[in-house]
Order: structure tokens, then sequence, then C-alpha cells
């Protein structure tokens, strides 16, 4: 059974994902600000704290679970 939070890369550590986290957070407010739309934009008190959570969210999970690419390699 596969578990949400089970480890997957083994090169993660608590560093490597606070650090993704963190990229993946800027890089969500870029694009918030270059691709939404103007009334979210206008709305960002509001708008703007959630993306940015959920981006960052997204990129620890990432980082976390996501196989390096160098294992991959390896196995086959």
């Amino acid at each position: 059974m596969m578990g949400l939070l089970d480890k997957k890369n083994r090169k993660a550590t608590w560093r490597s994902v606070i650090l993704r986290a963190a990229e993946s957070a800027i890089v969500g407010g870029a694009v918030f600000f270059l691709a939404f739309k103007a009334q979210y934009v206008e709305a960002w008190r509001v708008t703007l704290p959630i993306w940015l959570l959920l981006c960052a969210a997204v990129g620890a999970l990432w980082e976390w679970q996501g196989t390096d690419i160098t294992n991959r390699d390896e196995q086959k």
C-alpha cells in the first residue's frame, strides 16, 4: 500500500524539502502575477498567501516523494 507521506526519494532531507518548498513558493508567486486574471491579482491579499502555501506544499511533496533521476538511470 502506498501512503502519501512515505519517503520515496532516498536523498531527500528536511533541508532539501524546505528549500524545494521555498523555491516552489517563489516560482508560484511569479506565476501568480504573470498568469492570473486581473480579478485575482486585485484581491492578492487573500489569494496570494493561499496560492503560495499550495505551491510550497506541492514542492515539498515533490521533493519528498519524487525518485531521484540518477536512481532511475541506475535501475535500468
